[in-house]
């Protein structure tokens, strides 16, 4: 698919807005490719998520879905059996495999599960496979001291997938919208030395910042409230906040409540909260 997240995301609040039952359901088994292990689902599941018995009918439901979206994208998938395209290739690939259990899976497109991130229809997930090995090293990491533990965990994804995985979730800084990548800092909301092997894996305890509010957040002058506006420390002075361009309405452009459960960590811990 030649379109990008921000504009499936527009086509599926467009279609949301139908009363249609088959609308409403195609959001229904959407949502529940998403959060199926590796984005991966059987027609099986796609008819469970929409209340259907027969798996025939929930493949061919998730196809219509995807052909109604397909006509508010104006997009025609290559894929076509006997001349008619196979319209679910809109939202999907095909995996290259049967699961294990023999079924055939279809596999959610990168640009479509960013776009349900985008409209705050799923909370974000991260990949199994990084939350598995970690977990596989948490024994070996409950014996390493806090500074080898952080240099394991780091070299496994401190800059490496968790910075890939929170540039593929925000696309840009997580307050401003500065996109070019290369200047922006992968910042954990609550520090390292404070998480357990999930909480350092997990996306929403991280902000894509540039590295002026990289730094204000790191060391506690600024935070960010429930709603994701910004909290200035007594301790920064006006002229401050003037030369490291930080504003007062700034906000993080979007707050998932998971967010909050680690920023309350920050403003509790590491916010300066006093003068």
């Amino acid at each position: 698919m030649t379109h990008n997240s921000t504009k499936i995301a527009q086509a599926l609040k467009e279609l949301s807005t139908s009363s249609s039952k088959k609308i409403q359901n195609g959001i229904k088994m959407l949502k529940a490719n998403y959060r199926a292990e590796d984005r991966k689902i059987t027609a099986i599941q796609l008819a469970k998520a929409a209340g259907y018995e027969n798996y025939m009918t929930g493949n061919e439901q998730y196809g219509s879905f995807a052909h109604e979206l397909s006509l508010v994208l104006q997009h025609t998938p290559e894929q076509q059996k006997n001349g008619v395209p196979i319209w679910t290739y809109t939202i999907c690939t095909a995996a290259d495999e049967t699961n294990i259990n023999g079924h055939f899976t279809w596999v959610l497109k990168d640009q479509v599960a960013e776009a349900l991130e985008e409209l705050k229809w799923v909370t974000p997930i991260a990949p199994n496979n990084v939350i598995t090995d970690l977990e596989m090293m948490q024994a070996q990491l409950d014996t390493l001291s806090e500074k080898d533990r952080e240099i394991t965990i780091q070299a496994r994804i401190g800059q490496g997938l968790f910075r890939s995985r929170l540039i593929h979730h925000w696309k840009s800084c997580s307050v401003t919208g500065f996109d070019n990548t290369d200047f922006l800092v992968a910042s954990h909301i609550k520090p390292w030395r404070d998480c357990s092997v999930s909480e350092a894996i997990d996306m929403t305890n991280g902000l894509l910042l540039t590295p002026n509010l990289d730094t204000a957040f790191d060391k506690g002058y600024i935070s960010f409230d429930r709603d994701g506006l910004i909290m200035l420390s007594p301790q920064l002075t006006s002229n401050d906040v003037e030369k490291l361009n930080i504003s007062p309405t700034m906000t993080l452009r979007w707050c998932f409540p998971q967010h909050d459960h680690f920023l309350q960590h920050h403003r509790k811990h590491i916010f300066r909260k006093y003068s």
